[in-house]
């Protein structure tokens, strides 16, 4: 028991290290052992191991007032690695992310959509073409978050259902294992929701991340944990029920949220009221910021819809703090106020002053949390 023990706590001060090394540029043995409280003789065991694997590298000596100089250290960012993908209907996006948190390669790889298993050879292509250049083996990386759309058994990393992507009951983790790496499979809202605690947690505990892409989802984070529910099914937003016999949704059903406020519904949207027809979302933000007329009714419209949307959405879970993102950013920037107005109108529950709402700081939010989360783990004191 004592061996147990004393093996954990040897796990902690190194993570405990490492962490404070993310944090400085530099520094010393003496100043690691003074923040942390470890004597500096652990310290100085720990330093010498990280070295020997690569971790840890001396950065100079810094000058001294007697005696010897002392060394200063820095993490070697590039010694490990962590890879995000993102499944989405169109695209695989797939990050390449080092130990500091910095993106050293993005990739971006249209498809047709046309099978899971086509999708997982593109992946495994890139992959391996990534890992070549960089010179990388499965040493070298902390694992693989992959991002989807879709209900998603998160321990055993298999795709319950994701109608955007054609999948259901797929076993997605298998598929990477050959790798030799932990592989983590999660839905795209909730890593969206995970990557903006991260950049919080030391202000938050809890927040409601609206994800706004080809499908409306929300992330969930209570008490620092993402929640997922009972049957991995938590955060199915888009498929509240809006409307009697409504619009279709892709989903099969009608008069889903998701109906009314996905990324395509502002497209079917234009596409009603104009002449001219357009095929995806960059041509209706083009036209947009053009000041095309059509597309400021559409948007007010659709900012209406949505607004009432979240309004629920706060009364039903009383949350302090709403992020809203994905592929919506580039539109909500000017129009967040209006947003505002609209979710707080009527809302006797609640108000600006106890619900803090903004757009996300980052579009692709869910491929870097992906990324974080082997990242995370590698980092976790437990």
């Amino acid at each position: 028991m004592i061996e147990v023990n004393h093996s954990k706590i040897k796990e902690t001060n190194r993570k405990k290290i490492i962490t404070l090394l993310l944090e400085k540029n530099e520094i010393t043995k003496l100043d690691i052992s003074r923040i942390l409280d470890i004597s500096i003789t652990t310290v100085s065991t720990n330093i010498t191991e990280l070295k020997n694997e690569g971790i840890v590298e001396d950065v100079r000596h810094l000058e001294s007032t007697g005696g010897r100089k002392a060394i200063a250290v820095k993490l070697s960012e590039n010694c490990k690695f962590s890879i995000g993908i993102a499944l989405t209907p169109n695209n695989i996006k797939i990050a390449l992310v080092n130990l500091k948190k910095e993106i050293i390669e993005k990739l971006k790889i249209r498809h047709k959509n046309n099978g899971i298993e086509n999708l997982i050879g593109i992946i495994n292509e890139n992959i391996a073409l990534l890992m070549e250049k960089h010179n990388l083996d499965s040493e070298k990386i902390l694992g693989i978050g992959i991002s989807l759309p879709g209900t998603v058994d998160f321990e055993n990393g298999i795709i319950k259902y994701s109608y955007l992507l054609g999948i259901k009951d797929f076993n997605l983790k298998e598929k990477f294992e050959h790798l030799n790496v932990p592989i983590y499979v999660d839905n795209e809202a909730n890593l969206s929701a995970y990557y903006e605690f991260l950049n919080r947690k030391n202000i938050l505990k809890n927040l409601l991340y609206v994800s706004i892409t080809d499908g409306l989802g929300l992330g969930i984070i209570i008490d620092g944990k993402i929640y997922r529910g009972d049957n991995d099914s938590s955060g199915e937003f888009g498929h509240i029920k809006v409307a009697l016999n409504g619009k279709k949704c892709k989903c099969g059903a009608r008069g889903c949220l998701e109906a009314y406020t996905s990324m395509n519904s502002l497209v079917d949207g234009y596409n009603e009221v104009s002449l001219e027809a357009i095929s995806d979302v960059e041509e209706f933000e083009e036209l947009y910021l053009k000041g095309e007329e059509a597309t400021k009714k559409v948007l007010d419209k659709y900012l209406k819809i949505l607004g009432m949307g979240i309004s629920n959405l706060i009364m039903l879970l009383d949350p302090n703090t709403v992020i809203i993102g994905g592929d919506i950013n580039n539109l909500l920037n000017d129009k967040i106020d209006i947003l505002k107005k609209n979710i707080y109108k009527d809302n006797l529950f609640t108000d600006e002053n106890n619900c803090t709402i903004s757009v996300a700081s980052y579009k692709e939010a869910y491929l870097l949390g992906a990324a974080m989360m082997p990242i995370e783990e590698f980092l976790e004191i437990k």
